[in-house]
């Protein structure tokens, strides 16, 4: 099989900002990102763990019912389905933060990026 090596354009930080609303596809991405580069930071709190592929059923008494059906973990073998992605730099907006109209995630990836901690 031949593997096609693609030499990075970009060279910069790639920070992605996440929290409990993320899921599916894009807590996939995520691993994907972080995968493809070292330079991918993840900031914010715990996704959802709510990757992989949705199967519906139809059982007795016309009750429907939707479930997943695959395992899906990191390269290296740990789960993500149930857990979530976990972020590199952990942050949450706090009350005083929502009432002062900052997005106290934000300004902790623009100091990472400015800083590179």
């Amino acid at each position: 099989m031949t593997v096609l090596q693609v030499k990075p354009i970009y060279k910069g930080d790639i920070v992605v900002l996440v929290d409990e609303r993320t899921q599916s596809h894009a807590e996939f991405s995520c691993m994907v990102l972080q995968g493809a580069s070292k330079r991918v930071k993840i900031i914010g709190s715990q996704t959802s763990g709510a990757d992989g592929n949705v199967s519906g059923i139809m059982l007795p008494g016309g009750i429907g019912t939707l479930f997943t059906g695959i395992r899906v973990c990191y390269p290296d073998g740990r789960n993500t389905q149930g857990i979530g992605i976990i972020p590199d730099i952990f942050i949450t907006p706090t009350i005083n933060g929502i009432r002062n109209g900052k997005d106290e995630v934000l300004q902790r990836a623009i100091e990472f990026i400015n800083t590179k901690k």
